[in-house]
């Protein structure tokens, strides 16, 4: 239900012109790639077309009022008189199914109009608690490490810093790589970076707005793939477990420890958990792992009114995410076999791990 009213919410927000130009752009590329939203945004475009009909025959019928009572005056009234008892009759019941019309029309209207209201006021007061923590790269300065990998290395981006930057982590040994939609929405150009400094242009081959998920596929032949250490858990973990996280709030890799605080995310979203782990921007669409070293979610944000509280959504819709996605692109399931950490201790399965998340750089 959650997941319907915001797309009804997003959808209205598309109609209207209220997008920026990567969210429009991003929204577009949705309805190409998904004939069910596409259809969605046509039949609610249809409603509002319905809705302006009927309040065009509202003036219709204020004038027909107005007409009505001009055939009131004196010198037309001996005219009106002389007319039979059934035109009478048929005036009437014309204009009580007018105002019914009209009624119903404005009651309509209003009931939208109030939701509408609800909506925009509960969103606004969302982005005043939740932020998405994808990391502004244009105005950062670049590291010195930064700058020596830019230098050294054959495989690299753009000397400029980019536009966004996030965290992505591989599904497949072949160079499929997971992250926030909100990370990559409305990008010209990806590119992802590991931890040795070699970066590799990537494309959006899947995207999903309910989840917030978009899935990467590396599009360079000197890509050496290899195979996953962790595995993916589609079962949902227990309040209280430890958890750890990996991401790029800056150009080199950081290490999180934290625990699932609750079961649901931000305003009771059942798609997410809440985690006590300290995340910064940059950290958006970082993996969220389990003692034995399993994907039990994806970092997406952060909550602005406490700090050390930030939410992922849960590793069930990642799963299904990738459950969706055409064989021609992703042919086995290699994040389903058995995880390859699990008795390790947590150093070394940092080491394992750091291997597979990429620093994710947008240039729009």
């Amino acid at each position: 239900m959650k997941e319907d009213m915001f797309l009804i919410s997003e959808i209205e927000r598309y109609l209207e012109g209220e997008m920026t130009v990567q969210e429009k752009a991003a929204f577009d590329e949705l309805r190409r790639s998904n004939p069910q939203i596409n259809r969605q945004v046509e039949e609610h475009q249809l409603l509002v077309q319905e809705l302006d009909h009927l309040g065009k025959r509202k003036d219709l019928q204020a004038q027909m009022d107005r007409i009505h009572q001009q055939l009131d005056m004196p010198a037309i009234r001996t005219t009106v008189q002389e007319a039979t008892q059934a035109e009478k009759r048929a005036r009437i019941r014309r204009r009580t199914i007018a105002n019914l019309a009209a009624a119903a029309c404005i009651a309509l209207v209003t009931s939208l109009s109030t939701i509408a209201i609800i909506q925009n006021s509960s969103r606004n007061k969302s982005t005043a608690q939740y932020e998405d923590v994808r990391r502004v790269l244009n105005n950062i300065q670049r590291s010195q490490n930064a700058l020596i990998n830019d230098i050294k290395d054959k495989n690299k981006a753009p000397l400029n810093p980019g536009t966004y930057g996030g965290t992505g982590f591989a599904v497949s040994g072949n160079g499929y790589i997971v992250t926030n939609l909100h990370v990559v929405a409305g990008a010209d150009s990806i590119y992802v970076q590991n931890t040795k400094g070699d970066a590799y242009k990537a494309v959006s081959v899947f995207e999903d707005i309910s989840s917030d998920l978009a899935v990467l596929k590396i599009a360079d032949s000197t890509f050496k793939s290899q195979p996953l250490p962790y595995a993916l858990k589609p079962q949902s973990i227990t309040l209280g477990e430890e958890v750890f996280t990996m991401g790029y709030p800056r150009d080199e890799i950081v290490y999180g420890k934290g625990y699932i605080s609750a079961k649901t995310g931000f305003n009771g979203d059942t798609t997410a958990y809440q985690v006590s782990i300290p995340v910064n921007p940059g950290n958006s669409g970082g993996p969220l792992l389990d003692t034995k070293g399993d994907i039990v979610g994806i970092i997406t944000g952060k909550q602005t009114t406490s700090d050390g509280i930030a939410f992922a959504v849960k590793s069930a819709h990642l799963k299904r995410l990738l459950d969706e996605m055409p064989k021609d692109k992703q042919s086995k399931k290699e994040w389903a076999h058995k995880s390859k950490l699990e008795g390790m201790n947590r150093v070394d399965q940092i080491k394992k791990v750091q291997e597979f998340v990429y620093l994710v750089k947008v240039y729009n």
